[in-house]
């Protein structure tokens, strides 16, 4: 049976409506997934330059778009802070220079970040990596630093032996490796309030106390970011409820000890 004319426009209106629908789906849906990708410069104090995929390097910007690639370099008596897509930041110091090797995300929810730094001190506020698959890695010409949701510095620098890194760890633990001279990796756990310098020459120097005035320097963690371990996030939120309790209500209480004496009084007269 034949449909007639208005049911046929309705139809044909309904399955464009949809065509149309489901074209936009698809063309924003890798928008949206960019979107949640994007890191950025969020401070440029001084003589900041940038190089966008090997490309010349130009002043940078304030909100510029950071991208694997990329390459960030400080200059005399200016500083940096890149933050990435996830929530970590890293901050660079006085010249030096850091490039963007890795940001993605894994098919499980992890997220990969990867630097080279090769000359001066960056400071990193790392958010805790839940997923196995995630890692934050800092290369340097002479080792990697591993982390997995801590604060610590990377100071590279170069010694009468080449170029050497320390690593200094305010909270949590830095995995810090390098390559023997036969090529057998050593790698030292750094926690926090120590140092460690690995060179060609110096792959297993043992660890030691970082310089006070050098943990003084650790950025703060965003107080939207807390870092705990379950017993200090316990800890903390009993000393939390404790100091955030009001008085009582001198009237309130007056209110309960007149009802409690009422009360009193009637059951005896009862009993009487």
């Amino acid at each position: 049976m034949a449909m007639s004319r208005p049911r046929t426009t309705a139809l044909t209106v309904l399955v464009v409506a949809l065509a149309l629908g489901l074209g936009s789906s698809a063309v924003l849906a890798p928008e949206a997934d960019a979107i949640v990708s994007i890191s950025t410069l969020t401070v440029v104090d001084g003589s900041v330059l940038i190089s966008h995929a090997g490309s010349g390097f130009t002043p940078a910007r304030e909100g510029e778009v950071v991208a694997a690639g990329d390459t960030i370099r400080t200059e005399s008596g200016a500083a940096a802070e890149i933050t990435y897509f996830e929530g970590s930041s890293v901050r660079l110091e006085a010249d030096t220079q850091i490039v963007v090797e890795s940001l993605r995300s894994e098919a499980d929810g992890g997220t990969v970040i990867g630097m080279m730094q090769t000359l001066g001190r960056t400071w990193h506020v790392v958010t805790k990596l839940i997923s196995g698959s995630s890692r934050y890695e800092v290369r340097t010409p002479s080792s990697t630093a591993s982390v997995r949701g801590t604060i610590f510095a990377v100071d590279v620098h170069v010694d009468a032996d080449g170029p050497a890194a320390t690593v200094t760890t305010s909270e949590g633990v830095v995995v810090h490796s390098a390559a023997g001279p036969a090529g057998a990796a050593s790698a030292v756990r750094v926690t926090a309030g120590q140092e460690s310098t690995k060179s060609a020459s110096r792959p297993a120097e043992s660890v030691h106390a970082a310089a006070p005035a050098t943990l003084r320097e650790a950025p703060a963690r965003p107080a939207s970011a807390p870092h705990h371990t379950k017993t200090d996030a316990s800890s903390s939120d009993r000393a939390e409820v404790r100091t955030k309790a009001q008085p009582a209500d001198p009237r309130v209480t007056t209110q309960l000890k007149d009802r409690a004496t009422t009360s009193k009084i009637s059951r005896q007269r009862r009993s009487g």
